[in-house]
């Protein structure tokens, strides 16, 4: 598993993610292992994934094709996003798509946190989005986060030093996370400085 968390205040979005992986109680640190991110930058967004690592290859690989739509600008259009690609994931990547006994529909197999000019997003199997004010983790080391995030959010001046506080505290307490870690900054559109007029 993996623990990733996304914050924003002050203008600025981050999102955050350990670089262990775990296969079985098999645990590879980073410094064994090459490719041992767990976010990608799609556009201008950040996406960070949890579960198997071939999540990450497989949304890199689809995404590699310039003609496919991607758009993480709402909740309603990373819905539509991932609702196009789900055919094309079963498709060409041989996702298993077919629901559980009880469930409405087929998931795709994504699940994370995503970080972009327009906000703090987390993206879910059945391709819904949801939308954050100030921070949400996930992963095996969420509740640790969250909890060290409420913690430090009114302390802490910026959006970075909340994100490590919720990773630092998932990689004290859960066995499936562990430093070094990994972040990013992204400045938000609604913090840009609107444009001075001159005056005739």
């Amino acid at each position: 598993m993996s623990t990733i968390v996304v914050t924003q205040k002050n203008g600025v979005a981050c999102i955050g993610a350990d670089t262990l992986s775990c296969l079985g109680s098999l645990r590879q640190k980073a410094q064994h292992v090459v490719n041992k991110t767990k976010i990608t930058k799609i556009a201008d967004t950040y996406i960070g994934l949890t579960g198997t690592s071939a999540s990450l290859v497989v949304m890199n690989s689809y995404f590699s094709n310039p003609d496919r739509p991607r758009d993480f600008s709402s909740c309603e259009a990373i819905f539509e996003t991932f609702r196009y690609s789900h055919g094309w994931l079963k498709a060409e990547y041989f996702m298993a798509a077919a629901p559980d006994k009880g469930e409405e529909f087929e998931t795709t197999q994504f699940y994370g946190l995503l970080a972009n000019p327009h906000g703090i997003f987390a993206i879910y199997s059945y391709r819904s989005a949801q939308q954050f004010h100030k921070f949400w983790a996930a992963g095996s080391g969420r509740d640790y986060a969250l909890g060290a995030m409420q913690a430090a959010y009114d302390k802490c001046k910026t959006a970075e030093e909340i994100a490590r506080a919720g990773l630092e505290a998932a990689a004290e307490f859960d066995s499936a996370t562990s430093a070094p870690l990994e972040l990013h900054n992204v400045p938000l559109l609604s913090a840009a400085k609107p444009k001075r007029t001159r005056k005739k």
